[in-house]
């Protein structure tokens, strides 16, 4: 080859080169813009397990809206062959919505028309995305898997309303969020906060993972009417535990993930249920004890040296 043959190869794989890294170039910029703007969106499994184990949980027996704190709902909701289960969802405007999605029969697809919310909602696993609207009106939404002869009629609707008018309507209800959350954890659903939070690793009884998760029944309630036990309950809720533990006997080393992100409500009512799930009943936890633990800075180091003292 010589030497115009040469150069001109040369400048041409040049050209493609420049080409093939301003493609690669655009695609990352593409996914970092989608990842910044529509992140908080991406669904995540939040539980696995058998379909009608999940589906015994209370947040699917009796799917729909739960206010768990100011301006904070959960909303829980099941797909079958061909309906979603509520069909209509009614939430206030710019509240912050925690979708938890399962489907009874097979795979469906949830998507809300004129949004970037889609999940695929599979039997036997619970997924969860959190969201807020911020445009008052009727969203619909549709089933993008085909799921059957009747895949094209199964619809629901998420009508979205002004704050003001949730609120109202609510208290007309005679369940404004106020009243919700001065009852502390009573207004809230423990069993459908731990079904979402806690039965992945401790089972749906509480009954743990040998080896690996420890159990909270009868544990949980044996430390609730200990000295200090009900601080320590809360602590471990709001800050983790990482280090060596003893239940039962069994020798555990992992760490707990801190769910300070929960409501104090919601805390309070989880732990309700975790108590009751195989002990005898303490005095309610409520959402101002829980308050009252927050912002001490603790990590979770600190909330083992806490149980030690505790349980000695």
């Amino acid at each position: 080859m010589d030497d115009r043959h040469h150069h001109e190869v040369a400048k041409w794989e040049r050209r493609w080169i420049a080409i093939s890294g301003l493609m690669t170039l655009s695609f990352v910029i593409l996914i970092a813009y989608s990842l910044a703007t529509e992140g908080a969106h991406i669904a995540q499994s939040a539980a696995r397990g058998s379909p009608d184990t999940l589906l015994q949980q209370a947040m699917f027996t009796d799917p729909g809206v739960r206010v768990v704190g100011p301006n904070q709902l959960q909303v829980s909701i099941v797909g079958q062959a061909f309906v979603w289960v509520p069909e209509t969802i009614r939430v206030p405007q710019g509240a912050e919505v925690e979708f938890y999605l399962t489907a009874r029969d097979v795979i469906h697809g949830w998507q809300v028309e004129n949004t970037n919310l889609n999940v695929e909602v599979i039997p036997g696993e619970v997924s969860r995305l959190r969201t807020s609207f911020d445009e008052v009106g009727t969203y619909r939404v549709t089933c993008n898997e085909y799921c059957g002869i009747g895949h094209q009629n199964m619809l629901g609707w998420i009508e979205v309303v002004p704050a003001s008018q949730w609120a109202a309507d609510t208290a007309a209800e005679g369940a404004a969020v106020g009243e919700v959350m001065a009852e502390g954890g009573a207004g809230v659903d423990g069993a459908a906060v731990y079904a979402a939070n806690c039965a992945s690793c401790h089972g749906p009884a509480g009954a743990g993972i040998a080896g690996a998760f420890p159990p909270l029944a009868e544990h949980a309630a044996d430390i609730a009417v200990t000295d200090g036990g009900r601080d320590y309950l809360i602590d471990a809720m709001l800050y983790g535990l990482m280090g060596p533990i003893v239940v039962d006997g069994v020798s555990y080393n992992g760490v707990m993930p801190a769910w300070g992100q929960l409501a104090d409500a919601e805390i309070a009512a989880v732990i309700d249920h975790i108590v009751g799930l195989g002990g005898p009943a303490a005095d309610p936890f409520t959402a101002d004890e829980v308050a009252a633990q927050r912002g001490r800075g603790l990590s979770a180091a600190d909330v083992l040296a806490i149980r030690q003292q505790v349980l000695p």
